[in-house]
């Protein structure tokens, strides 16, 4: 017989399972709802966004209406500088490939097809046997794309680090970019900087002049002076490249920067407008006559000893070897030039005479270069510290000038 309290218990137990169903339906059916709504109004904000008018911007503020339209002018004249060279490659059964070996800016200097840019930009295609160059030059409409043209070394200045390259280009395609002046810029004032940084063409950078004057040694020991400091950007690629005035007015050629991690921290460098005028007059005439014959090396003038802290009477004795240029005579007998580390400038070889002859300036040197012939060898009368030494060398047609 069963116990009567267990029979009493035994209806509730079965609706509880009814009870807990209809349960789950109402929280099934206000999900349902939360869904339904969120999608709803999700659809309803997108449509809105959808409709939503978009403000005009008016017209531009003067001076970013100024550097647009200055870009536009200036960009056709800067060009792409490449240097290839024709590698064997093992791995495609020895053949040949073209491989990049450098890059760099320049910019067109006449409708003779000569471009101007750094002699360091170009220096390893000058020394790597079978490299060639090229340059690209920018697209004069949005209808024209970009041509390419083999490039010509003309010549250089090293003491200036300026090249001078010559295109087989119509002069309906070259754009002479607008020369400016040196003698009359002032710290402060707006520079611009065009130029090809990491390979993107083109690329346009602003900032002000931060300094004049400056003295700056090149990772190849060259000392520039003269240099004009500004804050504008300038990467590896921007070498070469112009630096204009707030006219659009060529006043300096890009070519250093000052940086611990090698991209650019505000300190750059350009050889000053006067100066590339004078190193492309050079090239020009040495170009035409070519006829002298040439050490490969640079001479220590006394503006940049001035400024580097250089007593005077350490020069009387002879000229003091600035710079020796690779793959040259000079180079090849072991001339050394000066260095310099941080603050400290430390002299190079001194010439105090050539096949006998004593020599005191860059004239009395200019004036003997001239009687001799590429190919003669002759003899340097040298002071290294405090040894006197004579070397043999043999002199070669010039194309990298004093």
């Amino acid at each position: 017989m069963r116990d009567q309290n267990q029979d009493s218990q035994l209806p509730s137990e079965k609706h509880v399972p009814a009870a807990n169903g209809w349960l789950v339906t109402v929280l099934l059916g206000l999900v349902a709802v939360l869904l339904f709504k969120t999608v709803t109004d999700t659809w309803t904000n997108r449509h809105d966004y959808t409709q939503r008018t978009v403000t005009p911007r008016g017209e531009l503020a003067a001076d970013e209406a100024t550097r647009v339209e200055l870009f536009k002018k200036v960009s056709p004249s800067v060009v792409y500088v490449r240097m290839k060279s024709k590698d064997v490659l093992p791995a495609n059964g020895g053949g040949i490939s073209d491989q990049e070996i450098g890059s760099g800016t320049g910019f067109v200097w006449d409708e003779d097809g000569h471009i101007v840019t750094n002699l360091h930009v170009v220096q390893d295609a000058l020394l790597r046997q079978g490299a060639e160059m090229e340059v690209q030059l920018g697209e004069l409409s949005s209808t024209t794309s970009p041509q390419v043209f083999a490039a010509e070394f003309v010549g250089a200045v090293s003491k200036h680090d300026i090249a001078v390259l010559k295109i087989a280009a119509k002069p309906s395609l070259l754009v002479p970019i607008t020369i400016g002046s040196s003698e009359d810029l002032h710290v402060g004032q707006t520079v611009l900087a065009i130029g090809n940084p990491f390979g993107f063409a083109r690329t346009l950078s602003t900032g002000v002049i931060g300094g004049l004057n400056r003295s700056v040694q090149t990772e190849d020991e060259n000392i520039l002076v003269g240099m004009i400091q500004t804050d504008a950007a300038i990467n590896p690629g921007n070498s070469g490249g112009p630096l204009l005035d707030s006219a659009g007015r060529l006043i300096g050629v890009t070519t250093a920067i000052v940086s611990t991690s090698g991209a650019s921290a505000g300190l750059g460098f350009a050889v000053p407008v006067n100066d590339v005028h004078q190193s492309v007059e050079l090239v020009m005439h040495e170009a035409i006559n070519n006829q002298t014959p040439s050490m490969g090396i640079a001479i220590l003038d006394s503006e940049t000893a001035r400024d580097n802290g250089i007593p005077e009477q350490l020069l009387v004795g002879g000229l003091v070897v600035l710079y020796v240029y690779p793959n040259t005579p000079a180079e090849a007998v072991g001339l050394q030039g000066c260095t310099k580390q941080g603050r400290r400038f430390f002299l190079g070889d001194q010439i105090t005479a050539i096949n006998g002859e004593k020599i005191r300036t860059f004239d009395d040197l200019t004036r003997l270069m001239q009687t001799f012939k590429a190919g003669q060898a002759i003899q340097l009368n040298i002071v290294r510290g405090n040894q006197q030494t004579t070397v043999e060398l043999i002199l070669e047609l010039r194309k990298v000038l004093l």
